[in-house]
């Protein structure tokens, strides 16, 4: 590798540009990237900047830092896919230095650059990186503020104070309570442990406090100024009840965040020599930074264990210390690089060229729920054998002593998770991007009607200036779905609820011959009956109304 590419700099700056053109691969995904997209598209064009609003109904399940960026990247760059994609690329850059600089700081520099290699091919941070939710930016927040606020603990900068708490505040209005509740169940238990007592009494500075509260309160009071009932649905509804509630999706096993923090490391894991991994943690055990990570990984993991409902991504603010550890156990284990285990030397390569051979077997052995075209078929082959073959070229340079060792292990990754969302964007039939062909028919005075479904990503898609119609049983369809993220906002718009149709609304429409245009997967024949025209889609029929 030449000289230059060794420098961490440069690392850190090829690993953003890296990100961002992946970035800028796929198509938006439903539900959550249609979502949050369209809600920065309204902040943006409507230019209230306070309430964050989903088809014109406010959306206050979360506070609005991400919405807030993606307007700022729309007011520079304009309305893309890859301008709201920008944000969690750049919350993944600045969660790189800053563990790079921490590390570099506190361990050492070999160690620092391992974590920025070892996180940058991490499975589940390279897509959160892909992917417009709040999880990486609320990660980012709090691991900055922990790293921050740690080495005013151990070098009294009382800058880095002030520093933490601003990370501190941006991880609340990104994602609310747990931004910093998590860096205080992370420090304190560790400073008692440490023995910092008397440390304790100035993290409560009361001009860094005035300054965490400056950055906090406004967005919270001027909400509760216009919605009397915000600060209880906010806090109580959507925070304390999410996280010990049943009624919400996705519930899984109390050992998914082990799995899943398993499987995203697995590559690197498999470089590891385990009959030293037990020395290696205990050696940590002895210093305050090794006991920092064992313990914000440990209560991390076992605090988004509890609540029933979990997603991949909620658990990214345990990733940082865990692959902190792992990089400290990678130098160890591979000191001497010319007494690799075969596991060490051809794990990564055969993992990816395993993964290159289930991609292809997508041509021929795997069902699947759509056709694939001569043109996808042939991308197919492509990544298959980028990744078989890749990986095997890799092989050779470090048999040939052309190549580091952790530098093929990164290699293999790179390659494996650039092919990533050029295989999704192909096997990823559930968003609309090439369902638009109906856009001559939308005019001014024109109803789009959103039959039984939410699309969350056709209002951005369309670019649509008003909000949508939507048709369900308002009774007994409101669940943790789109319907209950309508109803909530009409908790404080109840003047909106013109929008929210039920079918005898719709059929008064009809009646009236409105000129209307409904988005319907249901296949209501009756409906269809009634249309003048009638375009079938992938995942809907676009059914014309009185043009």
């Amino acid at each position: 590798m030449p000289s230059w590419l060794r420098t961490s700099p440069i690392k850190l700056g090829l690993i953003s540009v890296w990100l961002f053109v992946c970035a800028t691969v796929r198509f938006l995904s439903i539900p959550d990237e249609g979502r949050y997209a369209d809600i920065s598209r309204h902040m943006f064009e409507s230019g209230d900047w306070l309430v964050p609003r989903l088809d014109g109904l406010p959306f206050i399940h979360k506070p609005p830092m991400l919405h807030w960026l993606s307007s700022i990247a729309m007011h520079i760059f304009g309305v893309h896919v890859w301008v709201v994609r920008l944000v969690p690329v750049l919350a993944a850059s600045l969660l790189l230095i800053g563990t790079y600089l921490f590390v570099r700081k506190y361990l050492s520099q070999k160690i620092a650059e391992l974590s920025i290699l070892m996180m940058a091919t991490n499975l589940l941070f390279f897509g959160s990186s892909q992917y417009v939710n709040h999880d990486l930016l609320l990660a980012t927040g709090i691991t900055l503020s922990v790293f921050c606020l740690i080495d005013f603990s151990l070098c009294n900068r009382k800058a880095m104070l002030f520093l933490g708490y601003f990370f501190a505040a941006s991880a609340f209005l990104t994602k609310g309570l747990i931004g910093i509740l998590i860096p205080g169940m992370i420090l304190l238990p560790w400073l008692l442990y440490t023995r910092q007592y008397k440390r304790i009494p100035a993290f409560f500075n009361p001009f860094a406090l005035l300054f965490l509260a400056a950055l906090t309160l406004p967005w919270l009071y001027q909400m509760q100024q216009i919605y009397p009932d915000f600060l209880h649905y906010f806090f109580i509804d959507q925070q304390f009840n999410r996280f010990h509630s049943n009624q919400f999706n996705n519930k899984q096993s109390w050992f998914f965040y082990l799995v899943i923090l398993l499987v995203s490391l697995l590559p690197w894991l498999l470089t590891l020599r385990w009959t030293g991994l037990r020395t290696i943690l205990q050696q940590q055990r002895l210093n305050p930074i090794g006991q920092l990570l064992i313990w914000w990984l440990v209560s991390v993991v076992i605090f988004f264990s509890i609540p029933p409902s979990k997603l991949a991504g909620y658990i990214l603010p345990a990733l940082t210390p865990l692959i902190i550890l792992c990089s400290v156990a990678f130098e160890k284990s591979t000191l001497n690089t010319q007494q690799l285990t075969r596991m060490q030397k051809y794990a990564p390569a055969a993992f990816v060229c395993l993964l290159g051979f289930v991609l292809a077997a997508t041509l021929y052995f795997i069902p699947l729920d759509f056709k694939l075209s001569s043109v996808q078929k042939w991308q197919i082959t492509l990544l298959a054998g980028l990744l078989v073959y890749a990986p095997l070229l890799f092989l050779q340079l470090i048999h040939r002593h052309k190549l580091e060792y952790a530098h093929y292990v990164a290699a293999c990754l790179i390659v494996l998770c650039s092919v990533v969302p050029f295989a999704t964007r192909i096997f990823d039939i559930k968003n609309n991007h090439d369902q638009i062909n109906f856009t001559a028919y939308i005019h001014p005075n024109t109803k789009v009607v959103f039959y039984d479904r939410y699309y969350y990503d056709l209002p951005f898609l369309l670019d649509l200036k008003k909000p949508v119609y939507v048709v369900t049983d308002w009774q007994s369809n409101v669940s943790d779905n789109y319907a209950q993220e309508l109803s909530d906002g009409l908790q404080f718009k109840p003047e909106r609820r013109a929008y929210l149709w039920t079918r005898a609304q719709l059929n008064g429409a009809i009646d009236r011959k409105a000129p209307m245009i409904v988005i319907s997967s249901s296949h209501d024949n009756s409906l269809e009956q009634q249309a003048k025209q009638v375009i079938h889609n992938r995942n809907f029929d676009v059914l014309i109304f009185n043009e």
